[in-house]
């Protein structure tokens, strides 16, 4: 449709696990047939799988952007897919967690890893950075010792591995951040990326032009902060970052049923230009942090302010998703006129 029309087309899978199934099937039939080793080998030991590749390959090289010769169209492609056996607190996993947690390793435990992992480890123990297994699953390496739960976990893993290699990014998203600390989105920056206009050769963007100077440091920002989490607060530097962090997850938060974004490139914009002016640090001092009444207030108050009375600077954003510097300086100004007042 898309390549004869010359349309843009978005396409969602929305639970492509029904195709790892399929996969799993399959590969049930023929480990029956040969044996472990011989099939799943590989899968077990965090390598890579060549098989598996080429069996998503089929699906996720229909996406692209097609020539005119070809209509001139593109299709974008959204695989969702949900981690099996990696979510904490599930009543059958409680026990075997508990225990898990408190476990460390040493470099002879990998010595039956793939060299992909042994060269990982390496690399932490470089940095002095313990082998336990909280910091083993926070940068998703499979346990050497592990429960039934981790054992899905890692196949789980190579699975979203192997779908991710062959993408131009991924959106993770974390159901603790949704639950616990009630972002929305609940998106993991430090896992979440995109390869789209990465190097000199292309001229293909994942982000409007509008937002680009405005979050050019915004994933290191939070993934730093997020580091800091349940550290001492007495250090000033320390409070400061955490500040920032909360004002961006405010400027970010999106909670449609409440009026907080609609949608709209310009109140993305005006979110994070207040966020990267410091604008919003003070509302975050005083307990009106993302997912809040008091957050929700201060947003809607600021985006129906600057609506109104920059209404048509605004507008250009939308239509052209663009940002010169006069319109930033005019969004600056009533921006800092609405926090004066």
């Amino acid at each position: 449709y898309a390549i004869h029309g010359g349309y843009d087309t978005f396409v969602v899978v929305d639970n492509i696990d029904l195709h790892k199934t399929l996969w799993d099937k399959t590969t049930k039939v023929l480990v029956d047939v040969y044996g472990v080793d011989a099939v799943v080998k590989d899968d077990r030991e965090g390598g890579a799988s060549s098989e598996m590749r080429a069996f998503y390959s089929s699906l996720i090289q229909r996406a692209g952007m097609f020539n005119k010769r070809m209509g001139g169209g593109s299709v974008t492609l959204a695989l969702l897919t949900t981690l099996s056996g990696a979510i904490s607190g599930s009543v059958g996993n409680a026990k075997e967690e508990e225990e898990e947690e408190d476990m460390t390793f040493t470099e002879e435990d990998f010595e039956q890893s793939s060299d992909k992992i042994k060269t990982r480890i390496a690399m932490l123990l470089k940095s002095n950075v313990p082998l336990t297994s909280t910091n083993l699953r926070k940068i998703q390496i499979p346990l050497p010792k592990s429960s039934l739960s981790e054992k899905n976990r890692r196949l789980s893993l190579q699975h979203v591995d192997d779908l991710i290699s062959m993408s131009d990014g991924q959106i993770w998203l974390d159901e603790t951040l949704a639950t616990v600390e009630k972002r929305s989105p609940p998106i993991d920056p430090q896992r979440s990326i995109t390869r789209v206009g990465v190097g000199a050769d292309t001229l293909s963007r994942a982000d409007a032009k509008a937002l680009r100077g405005l979050v050019g440091g915004l994933r290191f920002e939070l993934a730093q902060a997020s580091s800091l989490d349940g550290a001492e607060m007495n250090a000033s530097a320390t409070r400061g970052q955490l500040r920032r962090r909360d004002a961006w997850l405010l400027a970010m938060h999106r909670d449609v049923e409440n009026g907080v974004g609609g949608g709209d490139l310009s109140e993305e914009v005006v979110s994070l230009l207040a966020a990267s002016m410091g604008q919003l640090d003070d509302v975050i001092e005083r307990g009106a942090k993302a997912g809040t009444e008091e957050g929700r207030q201060a947003m809607t108050g600021l985006l129906e302010y600057v609506r109104e009375s920059q209404g048509d600077v605004m507008s250009e954003i939308d239509d052209t998703l663009d940002m010169n510097e006069d319109a930033r300086g005019l969004l600056e100004s009533a921006i800092e006129s609405y926090f004066s007042s």
